[in-house]
């Protein structure tokens, strides 16, 4: 029996991903940034056989199966590979440890087939405990070493620090612009607080966003849910166009 590899995401998010993934045909695979491989391994389990990881850090990559090929790169160079080449594209909680998230999506898109999908996670700034925080000490969930300890945060390994936090508009705004369309906005797990005093205030706040866009007439592609109000880190299921 093969060893499971430990995944450096939260145990509900592997799941979550892959569940959006059921009835998609076989294809040609690309997971980027790999990590030590956990994810890789999890489409492998799920019948998945044509695998290419990529990841700045080749030591930390311990998945070896033939169906899996890996490839040392840094994302800060274009992806290399050609246009259209893949059926599916994952980037699983990369684009908050990049200094160029933005030039990074448009090359996923790049390499992205037309007709294929394309699957971003991050840590999720649209919940209503990362506005509260932000709105109250100027921070996100799972940023606060860049405001308390940003000296740390500069000499940690890149699987460690959390430098971009991604606005979903703006995340949308490259994704079209590159030909990729968001067909789902979900979440990995709602996080709801202990304190029922704190939950009522969450809730109380879920409900003035949620009016404040039905006023407004703002676009709603799924961020009033509660799995985005509520939830951990957010998933983007995108498609491009054929």
């Amino acid at each position: 029996m093969t060893e499971a590899i430990r995944a450096l995401a939260t145990p509900a998010l592997y799941p979550a991903v892959l569940a959006l993934l059921d009835g998609a045909p076989q294809g040609r695979i690309l997971d980027v940034p790999a990590g030590h491989g956990a994810f890789a391994q999890a489409l492998l389990a799920k019948g998945y056989d044509d695998i290419h990881c990529l990841d700045i850090n080749a030591q930390a990559f311990s998945l070896s199966d033939p169906r899996v090929q890996f490839r040392q790169h840094d994302v800060i160079e274009p992806l290399p590979y050609p246009d259209g080449h893949f059926d599916h594209v994952f980037s699983i909680e990369g684009l908050e440890h990049f200094e160029n998230p933005w030039t990074f999506v448009r090359d996923l898109c790049r390499v992205l087939k037309p007709g294929g999908r394309l699957i971003i996670t991050t840590p999720n700034t649209f919940s209503v405990d990362a506005r509260l925080k932000y709105l109250l000490s100027g921070y996100f969930p799972r940023f606060r070493p860049l405001m308390q300890t940003p000296d740390r945060v500069m000499s940690q390994d890149v699987d460690d620090a959390h430098i971009s936090p991604v606005y979903f508009w703006q995340l949308n705004y490259f994704l079209l612009t590159s030909g990729v369309t968001i067909e789902r906005v979900t979440a990995d797990a709602r996080l709801y607080k202990p304190q029922w005093a704190k939950r009522m205030v969450d809730n109380l706040v879920a409900g003035m966003i949620r009016n404040n866009m039905r006023k407004r007439r703002f676009p709603d592609p799924g961020i009033t849910s509660d799995d985005v109000l509520f939830g951990d880190c957010l998933i983007i299921a995108g498609r491009k166009q054929a």
